[in-house]
Formats: structure tokens, C-alpha cells, sequence
């Protein structure tokens, strides 16, 4: 692990000088991938980290009403260690708060979506939701703008290009908060690469003559590339493959640009590298988690994922590198930050009315929820990386290795997720991946397809 943290540290810097051309001073997506993002693998060391009880919390309790105020949160399990640690803060909130019960509920990404909204539909939407994008409510106007809701202390805490990138365009107004972030970068199995005699891969043909000589070396028994364009990643197909060629999501105005020829032509790179037979044979439903498992086999060389990969596998020797791109068309790397939401129902939505003190409940959770003593400890078992600057002060001193990787989160793009009909967007890439790997479209006209579904 040593030298993959030495690794890890050359990256940032690398990266960090490559942002500092158009990142915000001081400033910083997760998925979260992802993000967001799908479900992680479980730790051990997690399992660790999850039995540290939360802070305790001296905010002003808020006023009584008749019977304990009631909030349902329903979040996204990152980890078999998430609902314990939620858990213990829900619980030591109640603790300090006794007119106040919060009823919890962790789903895993694979269900969340389908569950919450047929709750939203039947009038039995949650108060507070992390698992899915404000974009797909704004229109029926089923959410709080936080503004209304939140202190503006958080509100003044949030990294400015996380709040500024969830700014929803031609409306100019912020209807869902960060909740975590991750960062991208290119994995390398250090034993396989060795043994090759290969280096990370910088650029598209340095990619090609990589993944030839790993899949001659071992006679096609192991995989050179990881592609994951399955239902849960393939909208990462544009990030990975279409901004390293100078396209992806959006153009500089917000206006989707799916089908431009910068894209056609990165999903025609990614389906050479299939036909070639360098990856893996099934990317159309191996997830992210399959590959990083492979990788941590021995089975897989390549695979560009989250930064909580290398705590999932601390065995597993890494090269850690940018995200290849086509030194034709682009004169460096596109790293994709991921920040996962956190979106508050309003009354719309719900069979029941939000009295003030009930808001004012929401409101004083969060404060609680998002101090760094409670916050950064879950950021640290999860291997994601607070989207808050009290948060990222508390984890420069805790876990400095990770620390570093914020800084990169200041120069990444993000996805297009304040746009309404981004799950639109979202699925409309998956499918275009799936179906041009697949040989049934085309890359033009996949990506034709896809732009359709987001113009309509």
C-alpha cells in the first residue's frame, strides 16, 4: 500500500496543476459517481470505523409539538458498514432530542430509485432523500429549495462549485444539497502490469498498445480493460470516453450535445477495444463492483473507477493515473467528480403537512448530520470524500492520503445532474453504450437515439 499512496500522491499533483487553470480557488461530485453511484463492496476496515459514536450535538432543541415530530429519511447504502454508522447518529440525535423521531431506512442503489418514487406517486414521499436527483421532481414542484429550509451556516459550508453545480439552469435556483463526493482516475494492477513490462496508459494509443501486449502476454486469460455498461454505470461511457475526445454531456450553455462527433467518435473507441477482444466479456451487465473485483483477482489490469476502490481491496498493489485521452484532439486528461444529492420533499409530494417546527427539526438534523465530527468519520469508512470545508479540515487531519484527493475535485467535471430530465440523459447514455457493444446500433446511431430522448 505504501507505494500506491506514493502513487496516489504523484497523481494529485499532477492532476491538481492540470486544474489550476479553471477551478475556483478554495472550491470543489461525488457518485458519487454516481456518484451517484452503485453500492460498494463491504470493508473491514469499515467495520472499524463504524463503532465510533457520533458527537453530541448543542443546537437548541426544536419546539415541541403535540406527540415526538416525526422525519422519514431514506438513504443510499454505500457499504454493508452504512446503515450501522446512520444508525448511531440517528440514535444519538434522538438521544438529544426526544421530541424528535427519525425513521430511517437504507436501501441499496439497485432499488432506491424504483422505491422511493412509487412512494412519491402513492403521496408517500420521505422528508429527506440521498439516493436520487432533484431533476426528477422540479417539474411536478415536489421539493423544498434548501435555501428555505437549511442554516446558513451549512448552507455557507458547502464547497461553492458544489452548490454552484447544483444550480438548476434557466431557473437559477438550487433545489438539492451535496451529500458525498468521489473522484475517477485510471486503477492498474501493479502485479500484471510488472509482469507485462507495461506503464499506465496516458493517452488512447498508448491504451491500444497496452491492452495488445497484456492480452498476448496471457493468451486472452486476462482481461486488459474494464468497461461497466451496465444499467448502474453506462452513463459513464460519455465521461470516460467522450470527454477525453473534447465532447460530452452538455456544451458551455447547458445544451445536451449526446450526438456530437467528439461522442461518436469516443463510443467508436470504446467498441474497438471490445471487438479487439481486450475487455471484459459481458460490459453490458458486469458492474463496477464485478470489475474492481476482478481486478483485485489478478484477472483484470485496467479499470477506471472511484477513489474508494483501493480501501475496498488494501491488498491489491495499484497504479493509480489519469484517465487516458486522445492527444489528437485534447492536450490532457478530464477527471469526472461525482457528488450524490440530498433532496427534501415538500408537502406536494406528501399526504401530510410540514408544520414549522417540523422544518425547523429538518433543518437542525442536518446542522447535526453535517458536523464534521459526525460527517467525516462516515466519509472515511465509506472511502468517499465530504462535500462540505469544515468536513474536508477534519479530514486533512484524520486521513491525509485521501485529503489529497480534493483537490482533484476542484478541477473535475460534473455530471449534468441539475438538468430536470437528466435520468432521462442518464439511461439514454447507458443505453446507447449497451446497444452499440451489443452491435445493434451504430455509434451515430446510438448517440442519435440518445438525443432524441433528451429533446423531446
Amino acid at each position: 500500500m505504501k507505494k500506491t499512496l506514493a502513487l496516489l500522491l504523484a497523481l494529485i499533483m499532477a492532476l491538481s496543476l492540470a486544474a489550476c487553470g479553471g477551478a475556483p480557488a478554495a472550491s470543489s461530485e461525488a457518485g458519487n459517481e454516481p456518484a451517484a453511484e452503485s453500492q460498494q463492496e463491504s470493508k473491514e476496515e469499515s467495520k472499524e470505523e463504524s463503532s465510533a459514536q457520533p458527537a453530541s450535538s448543542e443546537e437548541a432543541e426544536p419546539a415541541a409539538e403535540e406527540g415526538p415530530i416525526e422525519i422519514n429519511f431514506v438513504a443510499a447504502q454505500y457499504s454493508d458498514a452504512t446503515e450501522a454508522y446512520m444508525r448511531k447518529v440517528v440514535e444519538a440525535y434522538e438521544k438529544e432530542h426526544p421530541n424528535v423521531k427519525i425513521n430511517l431506512e437504507v436501501i441499496g442503489w439497485d432499488s432506491i430509485s424504483t422505491t422511493v418514487n412509487t412512494r412519491v406517486a402513492n403521496k408517500q414521499a420521505p422528508d429527506l432523500y440521498n439516493g436520487g436527483s432533484a431533476g426528477e421532481y422540479i417539474e411536478d414542484d415536489f421539493l423544498y429549495k434548501p435555501e428555505d429550509i437549511l442554516s446558513d451556516e451549512l448552507i455557507a459550508d458547502f464547497y461553492p462549485t458544489f452548490w454552484k453545480n447544483n444550480i438548476v439552469p434557466g431557473l437559477g435556483e438550487v433545489y438539492q444539497i451535496p451529500y458525498v463526493a468521489s473522484v475517477r482516475a485510471l486503477y492498474c494492477n501493479k502485479k500484471i502490469m510488472d509482469e507485462v513490462g507495461v506503464k499506465p496508459p496516458k493517452t488512447w494509443d498508448e491504451v491500444r498498445d497496452v491492452c495488445a501486449k497484456i492480452h498476448d502476454f496471457y493468451n486472452g486469460d486476462v482481461y486488459a480493460w474494464g468497461i461497466d455498461a451496465s444499467s448502474t454505470e453506462g452513463q459513464t461511457t460519455v465521461a470516460y470516453y467522450c470527454w477525453s475526445n473534447g465532447g460530452g454531456y452538455v456544451d458551455a450553455d447547458g445544451n445536451y450535445i449526446l450526438n456530437c462527433p467528439a461522442n461518436v467518435e469516443g463510443f467508436t473507441y470504446m467498441k474497438e477495444l471490445y471487438d479487439n477482444g481486450w475487455t471484459n466479456e459481458n460490459p453490458t451487465s458486469e458492474t463496477r463492483d464485478d470489475l474492481q473485483k476482478l481486478v483485485a483477482a489478478d484477472k483484470l489490469a485496467m479499470l477506471v473507477t472511484a477513489c474508494f476502490f483501493p480501501a475496498l481491496y488494501p491488498d491489491t498493489e495499484l497504479y493509480i493515473s489519469d484517465i487516458p485521452y486522445n492527444d489528437k484532439t485534447q492536450s490532457s486528461s478530464s477527471t469526472l467528480a461525482v457528488q450524490d444529492a440530498l433532496i427534501f420533499f415538500n408537502e406536494n409530494a406528501k399526504a401530510t403537512t410540514d408544520s414549522p417546527e417540523k422544518l425547523a427539526a429538518i433543518a437542525d438534523f442536518c446542522d447535526y448530520f453535517y458536523a464534521p465530527e459526525n460527517y467525516t468519520p462516515f466519509m472515511i469508512q465509506e472511502g468517499l470524500l465530504p462535500a462540505t470545508i469544515s468536513g474536508a479540515e477534519k479530514l486533512a487531519q484524520d486521513d491525509p492520503e485521501k485529503a489529497a484527493y480534493m483537490s482533484v475535485l476542484e478541477g473535475g467535471k460534473f455530471y449534468a445532474r441539475s438538468k430536470p430530465n437528466w435520468k432521462d440523459c442518464s439511461t439514454s447514455c447507458a443505453d446507447a453504450a449497451q446497444n452499440v457493444l451489443t452491435g445493434m446500433q451504430t455509434p451515430q446511431e446510438a448517440l442519435d437515439e440518445a438525443q432524441a430522448v433528451v429533446q423531446e
